[in-house]
């Protein structure tokens, strides 16, 4: 008799355990969405301000007169003076940390304001503005978060990928992302909030033993 009890035990045990694994592997909203919020949570679910033609943003930094007064320099004008107005960088003297700068030139550093929503990230080679003790940043503003899930495909048997479509909305909000000049430097910080909730975007995920992920 208590053979037969350890044996029905380990066999609701059995069944509990693959039907769990088999809800988290089918394609359904809660799954899939569980599978995008997961990532949203790692540094790929930040938005942040894309520095005008030059990657992420690197500070310290120095730029010579050269560099803010040609023609083609026009935007990136407008999205320092907008940091520095929202008291995200400042300006100071060039260093001789500083091997690019000349006589007139203007350095940038963060400001502590600045480092609360700075996020460094990998230093890309040949960066004109860097100065020796630069590191490479992303200035955040925001991050998304689900909204909910739209539509999915249904899985491909051999490749057991599906591609999702996706709303989100915007959660840790940066103050200074409602600045007028910020707004008119980075277009993109207008977009981000005018899609939230409405832009339908799309993402493939993987059919996973452990459950659904992203397909880099």
């Amino acid at each position: 008799m208590r053979t037969s009890l350890l044996i029905a035990a380990v066999g609701i045990s059995v069944s509990l355990l693959v039907g769990a694994c088999g809800k988290k592997n089918d394609a359904s909203e809660s799954s899939l969405g569980e599978a995008i919020s997961a990532d949203m949570k790692t540094n790929r679910g930040l938005l942040c301000l894309n520095r005008s033609g030059r990657g992420p943003y690197v500070f310290p930094s120095a730029y010579t007169d050269r560099d803010l007064n040609e023609y083609s320099a026009a935007a990136l004008r407008e999205q320092l003076a907008a940091l520095e107005k929202a008291g995200l960088i400042a300006r100071a003297a060039p260093t001789t940390a500083n091997a690019n700068a000349k006589q007139n030139g203007i350095a940038y550093s963060l400001t502590g304001n600045g480092q609360k929503y700075a996020v460094e990230t990998a230093r890309q080679p040949g960066d004109p503005n860097a100065t020796a003790d630069s590191r490479v940043w992303m200035l955040c503003y925001a991050r998304v978060k689900l909204d909910k899930v739209a539509a999915w495909t249904e899985p491909d048997p051999t490749a057991h990928r599906s591609d999702v479509t996706y709303t989100y909305k915007l959660e840790d909000v940066a103050s200074w992302m409602d600045d007028r000049d910020i707004k008119r430097a980075f277009p993109e910080v207008t977009a981000a909030d005018r899609e939230s909730g409405e832009t339908k975007l799309h993402v493939t995920l993987e059919q996973r033993p452990d459950g659904w992920a992203r397909v880099d």
